[in-house]
């Protein structure tokens, strides 16, 4: 089947006919933007093959807004090389007609005949569904609906399965299939269908064997956990005994008085050294305290000299300072008249600068007077002229619809002389130039036409009189509207003072150009008096006092100086002379204050030098220094013999480890707690497991586990059995299927071929299984980590778009070899493709183009460029 002409009206967003011809035998590209009409061309191809035409339920086909439009589509195409025509109009002037090779059938018969021709079905009411679409279902991909083939497959399979030469209904019916039913349900009540997990009477005898094994087991603790308390309870015996006749508990206890013993004697020599620390403490503080005094005495000594040099240099310091300073002060004087000059110079330039610009408002100020005053005598003179042109124009006004009233009395008044005239006797008249002929009283002279409707006499001098009289049922009538019409437009024309319609056009004619003059006027009169002439006049009145003003200031300066330099040169020469003065107020500051400071300086130096001095001459200096040496000299000889006892007592602990001894003490409290803790607690547990012993010794547990051992042997043969059984049959079915697979795939090779060969130019090396709907299984391709397979509803949404597509034209392969009518519709069936996958997918079409027909509506003309086709645009 291949699309050759199109045409649809009144369809969705068409309202005027769209035709779209010269559909190519291979692939057909319309690019356009969104909401241009590409899906809308997409479903009216659809709609004329799919919906009944007598169809109430399409009211969406209708433009919007259009309640009465009759949606009409007209496609010719090619079936079997026969050409066709199918033409179907919707809701308004329902129609379907069908021609295929010349022969014409109309209504619901022509619609089943082409759905029996190309493999769909038509609902029992309502708009057409998926379900119904079979064939063109499938193989016309709706917008966003590429990536679900498992739904359209489902209902084409019947006319897929014809084209196999094969029905899987059939072959589930079979008597093979029952055997495979039968052995499935019985190695389904064994075995769970998924996974092979037992379930039922294999899963309870499972349980059974798992509960007797925990019994036995937890049986068997038991009696072993007897026997091993009747052995631990002779060890405990064994063990009391030995205690009581050895009591080690009594020689610890003799250990424990000679360590705690020792450990005072430790405590001892450790208080001792204590007392000797802190009395070697107090010496060595007495000794640090001589020393810093006799270090002072000498800090004191040197400082005399330090002090001397620092007076000369503060009294350097103070001579270099005032050397600055007497070089400054005739610096910043200078600076000073400098600075107040310029500061003179500015202040008669500026005022020279705003005689200049005074004088610039003057001139200013007259310009703009001058220019108000002639535009307010134009705007005095285009008022007058607005007046003027609008009396006029109020003149010449004709009252609203009377013009329209009066040309309709004019067409009134023509019309029924027209139709006098039409059935009225009309009397034609060649005169000599000599000849005197009157009608009705009036003389007539040349060639001569003229219409009569009532007696008339025609007096010919030398000749008589010709009385007419005119014939005819409707003249009377006629004149008298004739009359009528005439009394009225004269009527009109008398109220309007006009003599005739052309008049009262003209009139109005020039009353809309003395309006539009007005117009342009007042435009006028706006540009030069916006705001009014009285707001004029009062401007002009205002800029006249402004004017004044400025010339009375002007009057009151002083004159200008023409050797005065400029304002912008007196203001940079006092910026320059500000800027000098600021600079040597600074300089001459810091010599100040570094004056100031050199004689703080030296006046420092001299105090320090002198408190120095006063101090060395202090009469009672020299017998401090003598009695701090000798204080010193015996603190020394104390701390000696100190740290000697210090390091004898220290030695002595070292030896006895004070620690030690303490841990020993511990170690041995510890042991002896211990030791009769346990006597106790043996004695204890032995009394317990006596009692126990006696009373787990009653309850039998070997002859219970001996019985339990016999329920177990008999539960393992029945797991056993039913084991065996459930392998067996899940072997059976296994088998049974792989027969049944090795027949389905026999069936479905022509189809697997044909799809195994787009996926390799998608993705080399893949491999698909057939399901048994006919749909895409599972997928078998190499990845970065070696060959991965999986479902095809696990692929992303773009690699289910690309295998939807690989499929359909795999299914128009598969029709074509079936002698079936195929052609491929893609509606944006690959918008979640990336650019590579793009790329295979361009192969792929191109090479299925070879023998189909196939038309792709996308919104991306750029992505398809390298199609090999030229793009088309929707008109």
């Amino acid at each position: 089947m291949k699309l050759q002409r199109l045409r649809i009206e009144n369809f969705k967003l068409f309202r005027a006919p769209l035709e779209i011809d010269g559909f190519t035998d291979g692939l057909n590209l319309f690019a356009a933007p969104n909401e241009s009409g590409k899906s809308t061309v997409a479903e009216a191809i659809r709609a004329a093959f799919f919906e009944r035409h007598r169809s109430s339920a399409v009211e969406y086909l209708r433009p919007w807004g259009e309640s009465s439009a009759t949606p009409t589509v007209e496609v010719d195409f090619e079936l079997d090389g026969k050409p066709c025509r199918l033409t179907k109009a919707f809701l308004g002037k329902k129609r379907c007609e069908l021609v295929i090779d010349g022969k014409s059938m109309d209504g619901a018969v022509a619609e089943d005949h082409l759905a029996a021709l190309l493999g769909f079905r038509f609902p029992g009411k309502g708009a057409s569904t998926p379900e119904h679409m079979g064939i063109p279902g499938l193989l016309w991909i709706k917008q966003g609906t590429s990536h679900d083939i498992a739904s359209a497959v489902g209902f084409a399979s019947d006319h897929l399965r014809n084209a196999l030469g094969e029905s899987l209904g059939e072959l589930a019916s079979s008597n093979g299939d029952a055997v495979l039913k039968a052995v499935e349900s019985e190695r389904n009540e064994l075995l769970t269908p998924a996974a092979g997990i037992p379930r039922g009477a294999f899963a309870d005898a499972i349980r059974l064997r798992t509960e007797l094994e925990a019994d036995i087991e937890r049986l068997r603790a038991d009696i072993e956990s007897y026997q091993s308390g009747v052995d631990r309870l002779s060890g405990l015996r064994r063990d009391h005994q030995r205690d009581e006749a050895a009591r080690p508990w009594t020689a610890l206890r003799e250990q424990l008085a000679t360590a705690r013993q020792r450990l005072d004697e430790a405590k001892g020599l450790n208080d001792r050294k204590t007392a000797q620390d802190a009395a070697l403490r107090q010496v060595t503080a007495q000794v640090n305290s001589w020393r810093t005094q006799l270090q002072a005495m000498e800090r004191e000594e040197a400082t005399v000299v330090l002090r001397e040099k620092n007076l000369q240099a503060a009294q350097e310091g103070l001579a270099k300072a005032l050397g600055e300073l007497q070089a400054w002060e005739p610096r910043h004087a200078a600076a000073a008249k400098a600075d107040a000059g310029a500061r003179d110079n500015l202040r008669l330039a500026r005022q020279a600068a705003s005689r200049i610009a005074q004088e610039k408002t003057v001139e200013s100020l007259a310009e703009q007077l001058e220019a108000l005053a002639q535009s307010h005598e134009k705007a005095k003179s285009e008022q007058d002229k607005v007046t003027r042109l609008q009396a006029e124009a109020q003149a010449l006004a004709v009252p609203e619809g009377e013009l329209k009233r009066l040309q309709r009395c004019a067409d009134a008044h023509r019309t029924a002389q027209a139709r006098l005239d039409a059935v009225a006797t009309a009397l034609e008249f060649e005169l000599q130039p000599a000849a005197k002929v009157r009608v009705a009283g009036a003389e007539l002279s040349g060639s001569k036409r003229q219409t009569v409707i009532a007696r008339t006499d025609i007096e010919i001098e030398g000749v008589g009189r010709i009385t007419v009289l005119p014939g005819g049922a409707d003249l009377e009538s006629l004149a008298i509207e004739r009359d009528r019409a005439r009394d009225e437009l004269a009527g009109l024309l008398q109220a309007l003072r006009a003599e005739s319609v052309a008049a009262v056009e003209e009139r109005m004619r020039l009353q809309a150009l003395r309006k539009g003059e007005a117009g342009a006027a007042v435009a006028v009169l706006a540009a030069l008096a916006p705001k009014g002439l009285s707001a004029l006049a009062a401007d002009i009145a205002m800029r006249e006092a402004r004017l004044a003003e400025a010339r009375q200031v002007l009057q009151g300066m002083p004159p200008a100086n023409a050797a005065m330099p400029s304002s912008a040169q007196a203001e940079s020469e006092e910026g320059a002379a500000r800027a000098a003065l600021e600079a040597a107020s600074a300089a001459l500051n810091d010599a100040k204050v570094a004056a100031g400071n050199a004689r703080e300086q030296v006046k420092a130096a001299e105090d320090e030098l002198a408190a120095v001095k006063a101090t060395l001459n202090d009469p009672m200096r020299a017998s401090r220094k003598t009695e701090a040496g000798a204080a010193l000299t015996d603190a020394l000889a104390q701390q000696s013999a100190l740290q000697d006892k210090v390091a004898e007592l220290a030695q002595q602990l070292q030896s006895a480890n004070l620690p030690v001894l303490a841990q020993d003490v511990e170690r041995l409290e510890q042991s002896v707690k211990q030791a009769e803790a346990t006597h106790s607690q043996r004695a204890n547990e032995i009394t317990r497991l006596e009692a126990e012993l006696e009373a787990r010794g009653a309850l039998g547990q070997e002859e219970a586990a001996s019985e339990k051992q016999r329920e177990l042997e008999h539960a393992t043969r029945r797991c056993a059995e039913l084991e065996r059984r459930a392998k067996a049959l899940d072997h059976l079915l296994k088998l049974l299927r792989e027969k049944r697979s090795a027949l389905a795939r026999r069936l479905r090779a022509p189809l697997q071929k044909h799809l195994d060969h787009y996926l390799q130019i998608l993705f080399p090396g893949a491999q698909v299984e057939v399901g048994d709907d006919l749909s895409p299984g599972r997928i078998t391709r190499q990845g970065l980590r070696g060959a991965q397979s999986g479902a095809f509803e696990e692929l992303s949404v773009g690699a289910r778009e690309q295998m939807g597509v690989v499929a359909r034209l795999a299914y128009a392969d598969l029709l074509k070899e079936a002698r079936k009518p195929t052609l491929l519709i893609l509606d944006d069936a690959l918008v979640n493709t990336d650019e590579e996958r793009l790329r295979q997918m361009k192969r792929v079409l191109y090479d299925a183009a070879t023998r189909h027909q196939i038309l792709i509506f996308s919104c991306h003309p750029e992505a398809w460029r390298d199609l090999g086709v030229v793009a088309r645009s929707i008109p």
